[in-house]
């Protein structure tokens, strides 16, 4: 197995912008680098978890089904959608983008809620288990156990994810504090919002291939 190119594989994927980068921005902007944590484990929970299907063979019964890739790409794109128009929608406060008051943080994401948006923003985009069906198998030799190699790959992978995405998070919650104005969040926001739609208006009209 080549290590050093599936890790450079790893983090070119990791480290390109996508909903989990943009996710982890906007929770660090606004709720700071440790809610954003919250969610970048929620999000390597849905890799893990679309890992294990593509080893279980899901991933083939999607390429084989045009009706199931397009149920569950209609279901991801929305996910992605409602996530942005809540986003557009989100009022900031004086600050431009925490909610530091007492009253503000009552209405805040509990770690619950930031952990399940992650997972189902992450795990409802079939074109990711598609990704994981693809690279793994590139890198595994079937001459020696795969269990073991496909651990090991998604062990690598996950390491990748949650460096990647931690390291967009600290750098956004040190940028929020020279733009923490009302406009400046309120544009952030709609920034952020059309973002996640246009993430999702890409995955509705996307194709297996």
């Amino acid at each position: 197995m080549d290590y050093a190119l599936f890790l450079v594989t790893c983090l070119a994927a990791t480290f390109t912008p996508g909903p989990a980068v943009l996710l982890a921005v906007k929770n660090s902007t606004h709720y700071g680098v440790r809610k954003a944590m919250v969610g970048i484990v929620g999000n390597m929970a849905a890799m893990m978890t679309l890992a294990g299907l593509s080893a279980a063979g899901l991933s083939a019964l999607l390429m084989a089904s045009d009706t199931l890739f397009t149920v569950l790409k209609l279901i991801g794109g929305g996910y992605l959608f409602y996530i942005g128009i809540k986003t557009w929608s989100a009022k900031p406060n004086r600050s431009g983008f925490r909610n530091d008051s007492p009253k503000l943080k009552g209405r805040g994401m509990t770690n619950r809620k930031l952990f399940t948006e992650a997972y189902l923003t992450g795990v409802s985009n079939p074109k990711a288990l598609l990704f994981y069906s693809a690279l793994f198998p590139q890198f595994m030799d079937v001459n020696h156990p795969v269990f073991e190699q496909f651990s090991l790959l998604v062990l690598i992978f996950s390491v990748c994810s949650f460096s990647a995405l931690l390291i967009y998070a600290v750098v956004a919650e040190h940028l929020v504090n020279s733009l923490s104005d009302g406009s400046v969040g309120r544009i952030f926001n709609r920034i952020t919002g059309g973002t996640f739609m246009a993430f999702g208006g890409v995955l509705i009209l996307s194709n297996r291939s």
